[in-house]
């Protein structure tokens, strides 16, 4: 939904945002795209519950954060749904940057309207997408007030678009109206798409304030109750004229000025051609539409883009090499369309939590939208989470070097070792002590016997000098484990191969190879 490469308009300035891990990303350092094995997930701000408080990161809260978006300085606007408020994310924390509270329902939540004035005056109604464009302003996606605003630079909210009333004519202005309206897009010419959810449409604004809708009505008719029907979307490729969408939820522009969109009823993502005039389906499959079903059924499958399987996914972003990334709802993870191929980048797939971690280990509850940052981070509303969650490189590898020299990292710190370790046979070799510091183990040594032995809980492994057998034990039951590299003396202290023991005791174990460096992870933080 938000790519920094067509959402800022080509305003390429490096993001002023600080890591709130300890030191600090990479310079423009994506590499993500290729492999996630130095990554992870964290809380960038929010809290598991609900709340509007501004300042510092540390205590800042939101309430359904739906949508995000970079703003040229490189904060990040966030569309607070629940709070009715758009929020702004900076080093310094979070503030409000338009809106206000209005009041609360019988229940406490908070409660939206609809007002244009002073951005701290402006009232909006549900905010679920957000935009800015080459000038500054910044355009919403203002579901429960039917209407698109625009926020210009200078801090004035209006309306562009609708007249909030739900409804489905095109015109100018006010004299247009939208069904729940769930995202927005701007291209180079000042154009605004709009994802009009209710309505199953894609309508554009021109610079004129003239709304047109660009593809057919659907007709399809469904019985949710005996005797009660309703309108539901419908799925159709081909003509942009004829082609039909079931509740377009997140849209995203390329490099090409063509148009991708998450059509969430359907459970694929589409691709509008406008200079060819056709939509075409790119990633996903879904059973055909049963008769009285508003949704295609979800599911979840990696694999190659036409069999690939969604569920309501919703925000999308274009990374600089043309990834589409994906915020897949309701499977509750982040995905990647590149080269025709589907795969899971982050969270753990169909499970909702809120665990920080390894992205595969890593839980979203919700997620609904994504941001490439110019720095190369990934920002992700984490909507039910409450939360705007960050993926970055490991913390730690900050001043380390190349220098032919083995390092060790856990949990982002050096690990202490008064014998440096090293690689052999495929295998990077550390002190029996260290490894069991490293990964939990007690352990004990028999210089008799050359043998050592690693114990958690009733959990016991014997190792032996030049053996790649372990015996294992665990509560009385014995079996025999094989190691990768048998475990060596060197300069008087007994060595083990640190990849196994590290699995074993449920890290997560990887290589730098820019740095020379193991780094050990616990899988969630």
């Amino acid at each position: 939904m938000k790519a920094w490469t067509s959402k800022t308009a080509g305003a390429a300035l490096a993001l002023a945002i600080g890591l709130t891990v300890p030191g600090a990303a990479f310079a423009a350092d994506a590499g993500w795209l290729k492999s996630g094995s130095l990554y992870e997930i964290r809380t960038w701000a929010g809290q598991a519950e609900w709340g509007s408080q501004d300042g510092p990161l540390a205590g800042a809260s939101l309430f359904q954060p739906h949508a995000i978006a970079v703003r040229a300085d490189g904060s990040l606007a966030i569309a607070d749904s629940g709070n009715h408020l758009i929020r702004m994310l900076a080093a310094s924390g979070v503030t409000t940057y338009a809106g206000h509270f209005s009041g609360s329902d019988e229940g406490g939540l908070p409660t939206g309207s609809y007002h244009d004035d002073l951005a701290d005056r402006a009232l909006f109604d549900k905010p679920l997408g957000i935009v800015f464009d080459a000038a500054g302003n910044a355009y919403v996606a203002d579901a429960g007030n039917n209407a698109i605003r625009k926020i210009s630079p200078d801090g004035k909210v209006t309306t562009l678009a609708g007249s909030g009333l739900a409804g489905n004519a095109d015109g100018k202005g006010s004299a247009a109206t939208f069904a729940s309206p769930s995202d927005v897009a701007v291209d180079a010419a000042g154009n605004v798409y709009v994802a009009d959810t209710l309505n199953h449409a894609i309508r554009k604004i021109s610079p004129d304030g003239a709304v047109t809708t660009l593809n057919a009505p659907s007709t399809r008719v469904g019985q949710y109750l005996p005797g009660a029907a309703e309108s539901y979307g419908d799925y159709a490729d081909g003509a942009l004229a004829s082609a039909k969408f079931n509740e377009p939820s997140g849209l995203a522009l390329d490099a090409k000025g063509n148009l991708y969109v998450s059509d969430r009823g359907n459970q694929r993502i589409r691709y509008i051609d406008f200079a060819a005039g056709t939509v075409g389906t790119v990633a996903g499959t879904a059973p055909a539409l049963g008769a009285d079903s508003p949704y295609a059924e979800g599911d979840y499958l990696d694999g190659a883009a036409a069999s690939a399987r969604f569920d309501a996914p919703e925000g999308l972003a274009i990374a600089p090499d043309g990834t589409l990334v994906i915020a897949d709802s309701l499977n509750h993870v982040v995905r990647l369309l590149k080269d025709g191929q589907v795969t899971t980048l982050a969270g753990e797939a169909t499970e909702p939590g809120s665990a920080d971690g390894v992205l595969y280990a890593a839980q979203f509850d919700h997620p609904t939208d994504v941001a490439v940052l110019p720095d190369g981070r990934l920002a992700i509303a984490d909507e039910a989470g409450n939360k705007i969650r960050q993926l970055a490189r490991y913390a730690g590898a900050a001043g380390l070097k190349k220098d032919g020299a083995i390092k060790t990292l856990l949990n982002g710190a050096p690990l202490g070792s008064d014998k440096p370790a090293f690689v052999a046979g495929g295998a990077t070799y550390l002190p029996l002590r260290v490894v069991g510091q490293a990964t939990g183990f007690a352990v004990t040594y028999d210089a008799k016997t050359k043998t050592g032995k690693l114990s958690k809980g009733d959990a016991v492994y014997t190792v032996t000098n030049g053996q790649k057998k372990v015996a294992k034990t665990v509560g009385g039951q014995k079996s025999e484990l094989a190691l990768s590299a048998a475990p060596v003396l060197k300069d008087g202290s007994f060595y083990v191969p640190v990849r196994f023991f590290a699995t074993e005791g449920d890290l997560d174990i990887q290589w730098d190879g820019a740095v020379q460096a193991v780094i050990i992870r616990s899988k969630t933080f």
